[in-house]
């Protein structure tokens, strides 16, 4: 059974006890949908194609706190994905290359734009040297590490710590920039509060057993926002160069764009570079008609045509 929305409901799995974010195992209700991986799609796609997409969404981070390749990334594989989301309000963008003690984990709302920074740990076999850096990542049991990947949020349960989360993984082993999360439920990696993450501090945080462990005075809130099946991205660099915004001068008419605001790149009958003109306008001219040169000669040519022949009959 697949998320398909957000009222199909959950299937009751049994989840086994392992390795989870404390010495005991994550204990409490097991509801959860079983995500199938295989049908979500990581985008290959050309600059251009990424630009298309992230330039749709040039409301979000306006103060460009998230890093862009990190935010892109993200907007690329939600907007390619997103009939598999069931949660399509808000996603995560963790950056587990920075300090423990510096904002790492960003709540995004696409309806608003706006991000919520948060400090968040990462595991003990992450930073085997406990300095505050994530330097080894794994996808299996028992390493004590975090994973990187897409994830989509699960279920809210009461185990070891109350009102946790748990978290299924959707980036296989092999993927690209180290990439493999497809464990994490079966490894009892899930988000949880911890007495040793402090938003308010910018010292070192504690390390987890590979959960993304919270702030308590802010766990509740961010997890009721997004359970269920929100996407999260954890990543140390980014899968594609960033795009930027939308620019006036691209030749790509998009983002937010029009005839007004950016003629350059919107003039009548630009379709987004498609090349195509305005014959299925009849309101508007076609390409030839607006000036420039024409293949056909057109009757701007006829018109050249006749003045240049009254010029020579004049000289004669």
């Amino acid at each position: 059974m697949l998320f398909s929305a957000r009222a199909a409901g959950f299937a009751a799995v049994v989840v086994a006890a392992g390795a989870g974010c404390s010495s005991e195992p994550e204990l409490g209700s097991t509801s959860s949908a079983i995500v199938d991986p295989s049908l979500f799609v990581l985008p290959s796609l050309s600059a251009e194609a990424r630009a298309r997409i992230v330039h749709n969404y040039d409301a979000l981070d306006p103060s460009d706190t998230i890093p862009r390749g990190l935010l892109e990334d993200t907007i690329v594989y939600f907007d390619t994905n997103k009939d598999l989301i069931p949660n399509p309000d808000y996603f995560v963008v963790v950056d587990f290359t920075r300090y423990s003690g510096r904002d790492r984990f960003w709540l995004v709302d696409l309806a608003t734009g706006a991000v919520e920074p948060h400090k968040v740990a990462h595991g003990s076999g992450s930073d085997p040297d406990n300095n505050g850096y994530a330097t080894i990542f794994s996808n299996v049991s028992g390493s004590y590490q975090s994973s990187l990947g897409f994830y989509l949020t699960g279920e809210i349960y009461d185990g070891t710590h109350p009102h946790s989360m748990r978290l299924d993984g959707l980036s296989p082993d092999g993927s690209p920039n180290g990439m493999a999360n497809t464990n994490v439920r079966d490894r009892l990696i899930v988000v949880h509060e911890a007495s040793y993450v402090d938003d308010g501090t910018t010292t070192q945080q504690g390390r987890s057993n590979g959960c993304l462990a919270l702030d308590p005075s802010i766990e509740v809130s961010v997890v009721d926002r997004i359970h269920d099946g929100t996407l999260i991205y954890g990543a140390l660099m980014p899968l594609a160069p960033a795009v930027g915004r939308t620019t006036c001068g691209d030749a790509i008419c998009d983002g937010g764009e029009d005839q007004t605001s950016c003629p350059s790149d919107c003039a009548k009958g630009d379709t987004g570079g498609s090349g195509s003109d305005n014959t299925g306008d009849p309101s508007q001219p076609n390409d030839d008609e607006i000036g420039g040169c024409s293949t056909s000669g057109g009757t701007s040519g006829l018109l050249l045509a006749f003045g240049l022949l009254g010029l020579r009959r004049r000289r004669r």
